[in-house]
């Protein structure tokens, strides 16, 4: 009689106890796939071209010099100093569209079959982190299940971009320009040069601007650039008002709409940074008119061009 009592207990905890051990291990794994995907990701964030297992690239493989500025998340740095500066995808992911983006995607060659998550790139200024969070099915009985009240197991890694090769270029740049200036300017000069300057010397001579092509002048002038004409990869012509010595194309807009803009602009745009050989990056300058502040960009537009690499400009 005790014995049968006793025995389906003895067994009901030995099954419990065996579903325990594969959650716990289950759990184990996916925190250990999170960590290390996002080590990777955060280990050859400096080329989007590097292979994510090996770190290996064609030296003629880059994404510009000046991606970190351009293409990097640093143009919104008010928004990222409160949090608002991130790109996050679903991983897998189909599509990517910015450099961000196809940087994050590359974690599907090492995510395994059955997980999915999202990957998340934060850029602080002074700080970038990468975060992955992973879900997987944990596939248990129906009666056990009760029991754990556990569907899925999660795991969150997150790793921050450090590029030693940058920063001793710029310890090595700042040591070498700081004994360069030093004693070239006394602390009384020092603090008379701290003097906050009247607001009408800030100025400067007023420009109107009355249409588009007096704006694409303006900048010419302002960047000095010229204007070229480039052929993007589906075979049109896009005019850039202003390609400056750096390789930066810049352009101006006055009377164009959104939707022209999204129809007609920015797909040659996306085409131009996405090649990434006839121009380094790409600066959209918006001239306003009048005081009603007529033809601005509105802000869910905004962040969708910074989204997809392209730095804004507003001129008043």
């Amino acid at each position: 009689m005790e014995a049968t009592l006793v025995f389906p207990f003895i067994l009901l905890c030995t099954i419990a106890l065996l579903f325990v051990g594969i959650y716990m291990y289950q759990r184990v794994y996916i925190q250990q796939t999170a960590i290390t995907i996002a080590e990777r990701l955060a280990s050859t964030w400096d080329n989007s071209h590097k292979d994510i297992v090996t770190g290996n690239y064609a030296p003629n493989e880059t994404d510009g010099l000046y991606w970190r500025l351009t293409q990097d998340k640093i143009s919104d740095l008010f928004g990222l100093l409160v949090g608002g500066g991130t790109t996050q995808i679903a991983i897998p992911a189909n599509n990517s569209s910015s450099l961000v983006e196809r940087k994050l995607a590359k974690s599907a060659v090492i995510l395994p079959q059955g997980i999915t998550g999202t990957a998340k790139f934060t850029n602080y200024a002074l700080d970038r982190q990468v975060e992955v969070q992973l879900d997987k099915p944990f596939l248990i009985p129906v009666f056990i299940e009760k029991w754990f009240n556990a569907e899925t197991t999660s795991g969150k890694g997150i790793s921050h971009v450090v590029e030693p090769i940058e920063l001793i270029r710029l310890t090595d740049i700042t040591r070498t320009y700081f004994k360069a200036i030093k004693g070239r300017i006394s602390p009384q000069k020092a603090r008379e040069a701290l003097v906050e300057p009247d607001r009408t010397e800030l100025s400067g001579p007023s420009v109107t601007i009355q249409s588009e092509r007096q704006a694409a002048a303006y900048l010419r002038s302002l960047v000095g650039g010229k204007e070229v004409v480039l052929m993007t990869l589906s075979g049109k012509n896009r005019t850039v008002d202003a390609l400056d010595a750096r390789g930066i194309g810049h352009q101006a807009f006055y009377n164009m709409t959104e939707f022209q803009l999204r129809m007609e602009q920015l797909p040659k745009d996306l085409e131009l940074i996405e090649q990434g050989t006839q121009i380094q990056g790409v600066v959209w300058h918006f001239f306003k008119k009048g005081a009603n502040g007529k033809g601005i960009p509105s802000s869910s537009f905004r962040k969708e061009l910074e989204s997809k690499g392209i730095v804004i400009v507003i001129h008043n």
